[in-house]
């Protein structure tokens, strides 16, 4: 069973093109790593990414516009070095499953196959309150779990601040659980399963 403190973790965050995994595009990826409870920023990782197709309407989302992706490098330059980046480390995001996507599609056209496990840290922070008897914050935004942990986020949509923010959250939770007896890798996903069993059964405070 692999320690926490032991863990290879790597806190991710995407723009894209929107929300359709089959059909939208990468334009920036951020990840910082995290070894344990312990967050690398010195090796932290930004890069543009320059789709194929660009949806204007998109912009007032990233606040990325064209002329900046213009001479960005595409996914399949870029591939190897950010495969090697996240292999074998636990990809821990805000929302994870869509940026998951997002990346494992793009990965597979270019031969890749992602296969890491994820952690969200909407699932984590439900699980933390569970376990401490907390009710959750009623709406689970980026910002509102920024907010609960004195985090600022004077940079948001941003792919590196965002992931940087995600992050500094998991941290906390990761040292919260810790506290309470969760000291392995196991032990923090059976929490999350339990806290989600019991969240939809009722039988908490979920």
């Amino acid at each position: 069973m692999m320690n926490i403190r032991e863990a290879n973790f790597i806190s991710i965050d995407l723009e894209t093109t929107g929300l359709n995994q089959k059909k939208d595009e990468i334009l920036a990826i951020g990840a910082v790593p995290i070894l344990g409870t312990r967050i690398m920023a010195g090796e932290s990782y930004y890069t543009l990414v320059r789709p194929s197709k660009f949806r204007i309407d998109t912009i007032r989302i990233h606040g990325l516009n064209p002329k900046e992706l213009e001479n960005a490098p595409n996914f399949s330059e870029i591939a190897e070095e950010v495969f090697r980046l996240i292999k074998g480390r636990i990809i821990v995001g805000y929302a994870v499953e869509i940026d998951y996507n997002f990346l494992k599609r793009a990965f597979k056209i270019e031969g890749y196959k992602l296969k890491n496990q994820t952690l969200d840290v909407i699932d984590l922070e439900r699980a933390v309150c569970y376990i401490l008897g907390e009710r959750p914050i009623s709406e689970m935004t980026l910002d509102n779990l920024a907010e609960k942990y004195g985090i600022k986020t004077p940079y948001r949509h941003n792919a590196l601040a965002d992931a940087f923010i995600t992050a500094q959250i998991f941290q906390i939770q990761l040292l919260r659980s810790i506290k309470y007896g969760i000291k392995t890798i196991d032990k923090l996903f059976e929490l999350i399963k339990r806290g989600e069993i019991d969240r939809q059964f009722g039988s908490h405070i979920f």
